[in-house]
């Protein structure tokens, strides 16, 4: 798609792959890459690991963000699991990418599944959300819970296989390299079980928001 942008020093690009070329440089440049992924988790390490911070001072979306993708998810655990004999009975596990604070796992993920595992590769922002999900902390049941913290990043990041029914990705894949972007997915899908499925939420709209949910 050619559509040309600013980037936030107000440079014009003719297309995306022109600014990609620009921020990594040529294909096989290390350190240009390295260079642009310590910038973004740099960025990140000097924003205050509150709801605010992390929704970039637009706190005041979190509820509607939180109601439309329960929406969503409601109608994909329906068509994916309501129709096996074993539902009620299944452990269900996610895994949310790009965890912050744990928002949405606090918010959403916790009161569908059983285990959540966060990934986030700024330090500040998971240690926030370990605290935020401790149990004490939370209205959930005994069987829902917080399992696993990693802070690494997802170019970075390769999931237990087969351990998850959903991996939810919002609002951080554009970090992503294009190829990092891909050899992502193709790490990430042997983490799916095998009716397991990725959801990923971004903002490229200029309103609402538009979701996808890849089977692999």
């Amino acid at each position: 798609m050619e559509k040309s942008g600013l980037d936030s020093d107000g440079r014009q690009f003719k297309n995306a792959e022109e600014m990609w070329r620009e921020e990594i440089g040529e294909e096989g440049d290390l350190q240009k890459k390295n260079e642009w992924y310590q910038k973004a988790v740099g960025y990140w390490q000097n924003v205050e690991a509150s709801v605010d911070g992390v929704l970039g001072g637009y706190g005041c979306v979190n509820e509607t963000d939180i109601k439309t993708s329960e929406a969503f998810l409601k109608n994909i655990l329906s068509e994916r699991f309501a129709s096996s004999n074993s539902a009620s009975n299944r452990h269900l596990v996610a895994l949310d990418c790009g965890s912050g604070i744990g928002r949405v796992t606090k918010n959403l993920l916790l009161r569908y599944f059983n285990e959540v595992d966060l990934v986030e590769p700024v330090s500040h922002f998971l240690e926030v959300a370990q605290t935020n999900l401790n149990p004490e902390h939370i209205a959930v049941s005994d069987d829902h819970k917080a399992a696993n913290f990693y802070c690494i990043p997802l170019q970075d990041f390769t999931p237990e296989e087969g351990r998850y029914d959903i991996i939810w990705i919002q609002w951080c894949i554009g970090q992503l390299a294009d190829d990092d972007f891909v050899s992502f997915f193709k790490r990430a899908k042997a983490g799916l079980k095998p009716s397991g499925l990725f959801v990923l939420k971004e903002n490229i709209a200029k309103s609402g928001n538009i979701f996808f949910h890849i089977s692999l």
